[in-house]
């Protein structure tokens, strides 16, 4: 049924208000047509009275009611038929819009097509349609100019792919063009930071210095975001603190809040505490989520395995948060025969994600179960039609790695480069880890110049990791404490891995030097090692 048929059949007048009740969607069975009868409609809606489509009577901007309908289908488009079409479709009506020159998508319009991009982890096509607003808001046109909500959805864009710097610098660039700040806008900042790592926590909780000037008390959402910050930063008081201030403020709680708190004092190292908060409140599948996470993290995967159960059982209902969880715990405690067997009723139901093949991949990888991962990789894309992505590929190079097949990983590299994608570190560490098992030093330093100068990839803290762990297989407690200090000076953050790595080398280091009897400057030397590392504990 072509537009103009509908039109006819759906008995609305040929004003505005008929686009309340047109439902384009069912119409379009594929895709691509959805954009064109999106423009098509719009263009016919001033039909009968010979004025510019849809459009304010002096102004090229779409009116409201006519926005309305167009926000309601884009956001519907992405609803049913996913985000990333959802994100193709607005991208392609915003661009038709703007390429008619007679008619303009206002600010409303203009972020609803952000957020479809956003929910897509598109923040380049957000950030195209941010500029195409400031610049028609420069030449005057003030109905598209950004507004608080057009800003926070750009922030969250950012933020949602890891560009915690980008956002923050949103919030200088809200107060350049005098746009107001809410409680929003700061919650989706510190989100972001909390994405970000430490780095990005650390800038975020410096925040709330601005919250105050802008008279923004933190509500709800604030406080769960800088509970989660805290949490990266390893400061459990904070956090406590956090809690103990909303709770006793008499505002309502939820149970992201929570399960903020408990993932939190899972960072903090703080298991207890996180499932003690479970046992006192509500259950949902969010919570439970978050203790099974706890229990993974403490290495208890009977508590978390039972506790799945009983969800499977009694309610509530596991999702695909919470199988990813269970198999995490599985994979912890290195039970790959569970965690196989879990993958398989999953598959079975319909249920099994590209994310729950990795996880498995990556168990059967740490128990060196390098064939039977070879074999779900192969059903992956040849049963199951999933499509490997980077992680799949880095995820089945590490079990080859881990299990000494040298050979096989930089096969799987080289394949993943012959479908033409981008290796991170991730697949460096991957081919690292065989040569590094047997403290082959100098082939772990010639992979990390090869993704340095052939990939222009940088150190990260797994490759130093993988460094240090090669040096402590070696022997080689003096390049462990060289490669540990230039972790240090490159500015790159170590993790609790590198912290128990550190710990390990500084005390076999000294017990080597001990038990050889080595000279006393020697002796003195060793000392230092153990003294560099113990003191460097401080920046966890």
């Amino acid at each position: 049924m072509s537009p103009s048929t509908c039109l006819d059949q759906c008995g609305c007048p040929q004003k505005y208000g008929f686009l309340i009740k047109l439902n384009i969607l069912p119409r379009a069975r594929r895709t691509t047509r959805l954009p064109g009868l999106i423009l098509d409609v719009l263009k016919r809606v001033g039909d009968g009275d010979g004025d510019a489509v849809g459009v304010e009577a002096t102004k090229s901007v779409l009116r409201r009611d006519v926005a309305e309908w167009l926000n309601g289908e884009l956001k519907k488009v992405a609803k049913e038929r996913g985000s990333k079409i959802g994100r193709d479709v607005a991208m392609e009506t915003f661009e038709g819009l703007c390429s008619e020159g007679n008619v303009t998508p206002n600010a409303h319009v203009c972020t609803t097509v952000m957020s479809t991009c956003a929910k897509a982890g598109d923040a380049d096509n957000a950030l195209k349609v941010l500029t195409w607003m400031k610049d028609r808001a420069d030449e005057g046109l003030r109905e598209v100019a950004p507004t608080t909500h057009t800003y926070t959805t750009c922030v969250q864009a950012l933020g949602d792919v890891g560009r915690w710097e980008e956002a923050l610098e949103m919030l200088e660039e809200m107060k350049r063009r005098g746009t107001r700040r809410n409680a929003h806008t700061y919650s989706a900042l510190v989100r972001a930071g909390v994405n970000g790592g430490r780095d990005g926590a650390r800038a975020v909780v410096k925040l709330i210095q601005e919250m105050k000037k802008d008279s923004i008390e933190p509500d709800l959402p604030i406080a769960s975001a800088l509970i989660s910050a805290f949490g990266v930063l390893g400061s459990a008081e904070n956090a406590r603190a956090m809690l103990r201030a909303i709770e006793s403020s008499g505002r309502a709680t939820d149970s992201k809040l929570y399960v903020d708190y408990m993932t939190a004092m899972c960072r903090c190292g703080d298991y207890e505490e996180a499932l003690e908060t479970f046992g006192r409140i509500s259950r949902t599948t969010f919570t439970c989520t978050a203790a099974i996470k706890a229990y993974a993290e403490a290495l208890d995967w009977k508590l978390a395995e039972t506790l799945f159960e009983e969800m499977r059982r009694d309610g509530p209902p596991p999702n695909d948060r919470t199988h990813t969880a269970i198999l995490h715990a599985y994979e912890k405690s290195l039970q790959w025969e569970r965690a196989l067997m879990l993958l398989n009723q999953l598959t079975s139901e319909g249920r099994a994600k590209e994310i729950h093949h990795n996880i498995v991949l990556s168990v059967l990888g740490k128990c060196e179960e390098w064939q039977r991962a070879e074999v779900l990789f192969k059903d992956m894309t040849e049963l199951y039609n999933i499509q490997p992505s980077r992680v799949t590929y880095s995820t089945l190079i590490s079990a080859y790695g881990r299990s000494g097949q040298t050979e096989l990983a930089r096969k799987a590299f080289n394949k993943m480069l012959a479908r033409r994608i981008v290796p991170d570190d991730y697949s460096f560490v991957g081919l690292m880890l065989g040569p590094a098992s047997q403290g082959n030093i100098r082939e772990c330093e010639k992979i990390v110049k090869e993704m340095k100068e052939d990939y222009g990839l940088a150190h990260t803290v797994h490759t130093y990791n993988t460094l240090i762990q090669a040096a402590d297989i070696a022997g080689n407690y003096d390049k462990a404490m060289v490669t540990y200090e230039e972790l240090l000076r490159s500015g790159v953050e170590p993790n609790n891995t590198t912290k128990e790595l550190v710990i390990a080398v500084g005390k076999r280091g000294a017990s080597f030097y001990d038990a050889t009897q080595k000279t006393a400057a020697v002796a003195s030397y060793a000392a230092g090692l153990v003294g560099v590392m113990g003191m460097a504990l401080g920046r966890w």
